[in-house]
């Protein structure tokens, strides 16, 4: 079956440095997710996708799905999420939170306040790789994404 999404792009937004190598890594060994920009706190997401703050003058980075981590620096990713589906022109990103909390409270107020999906990060990097490799599969080859 030919893929209609190739060369998706992703904005993952992730403070801890190992899981931001680690995503990478899985990310690398598969050939549709091609872009893969990083933001380390909720402040600097916004400020990429708005071509604002720390990123002025730059091209808004436009994303097709956005990776988001609850536990953020400077702005929480829950802060983050209200945000991003408050904002017009970003509301259509799918968000998926990728997080290590499987607090009952963080999964409802994310689907709650718009998440597409939440999913717990895996301990080992077999266990993330293999996830990587089931998230692509899903959102690069199955769902249609408005890219």
């Amino acid at each position: 079956m030919a893929n209609e999404q190739e060369n998706l792009s992703i904005l993952l937004v992730e403070d801890n440095e190992d899981d931001v190598l680690i995503a990478q890594r899985a990310f690398k060994e598969f050939k549709v997710i091609n872009d893969v920009q990083v933001a380390r706190d909720g402040q600097e997401a916004l400020d990429l996708l708005a071509a604002s703050g720390r990123h002025t003058g730059k091209k808004p980075f436009k994303p097709a799905l956005i990776l988001l981590d609850i536990t953020l620096p400077l702005m929480d990713g829950m802060t983050v999420l209200k945000r991003l589906k408050g904002d017009p022109a970003l509301r259509g990103i799918p968000v998926v939170m990728l997080t290590t909390s499987s607090r009952h409270e963080d999964i409802v107020r994310s689907y709650e306040n718009g998440a597409a999906s939440y999913i717990t990060k895996p301990a080992s990097l077999e266990e993330f790789l293999e996830l990587a490799r089931r998230f692509e599969m899903y959102w690069a080859t199955v769902s249609k994404l408005p890219v």
